[in-house]
Parts: structure tokens; sequence; C-alpha cells
């Protein structure tokens, strides 16, 4: 038997392989990455739920500011979807105390009446 041969054969399929391993590792965290991303309806639930929140602690207005909101989910580059989220969420009674020409700026504060 030649042995030698047999391990370089042996060590070729466990490059193969690793190199399998790799790609197979990368392409689950990408996966994972794009399942975590947060939705405008995510952002909108979170909202929601800061509305309730408030609510059954008494108070008549929340005010929300996107940088903050932006911070608390730990979003990255996500500054659209936040503004687009509070402005979603909007009733005719709230009220924009501060916006930007943009309209999609950290500083972005709503008034909600609840």
């Amino acid at each position: 038997m030649d042995y030698e041969k047999i391990i370089v054969e042996l060590l070729s399929r466990i490059q193969t392989l690793e190199e399998q391993v790799t790609v197979l590792t990368a392409k689950q965290e990408n996966k994972k990455k794009e399942e975590e991303k947060m939705t405008t309806n995510d952002i909108c639930e979170y909202i929601n739920e800061l509305k309730r929140n408030a609510k059954e602690c008494g108070k008549i207005v929340l005010v929300l500011r996107s940088g903050d909101i932006h911070k608390d989910l730990g979003l990255r580059n996500a500054m659209p979807q936040v503004c687009n989220a509070m402005r979603h969420c909007m009733r005719e009674s709230d009220i924009v105390l501060h916006t930007t020409p943009s309209g999609y700026s950290c500083t972005i504060e709503i008034e909600y009446k609840l």
C-alpha cells in the first residue's frame, strides 16, 4: 500500500471540506443577519408598546425622539425606517414637535396623545 498517496488524498479531501464549511458558515451568518433586520412594522410595534406602557402609567401624552428609538433598538443606519414608523403611528391629534427638511433625522420629535 502506498500510505503517502493515501495521506495526500485524505489531506486534499479535508481541505475541500474545510472550504465548504467556510462557505456554509458565511451563508448561515448572512441569513441570520437578514432575519435579524428590523422592519418598519417591528419599529411600529415598539412605538405602540411604548404608548401602551405610558398610558398604563397614567400619562396623557408621550414625546418620542427618533434618535432615542434608534438607539434603544440597537439599530444601525435605519433612521429612515424609524422616522417612517413614527409618522405611521401618528393619529390626527398627534403633533410633530420637531422635524428637519429631509424628515429623516435623529432629532425628529413627535408628541403622541394617549
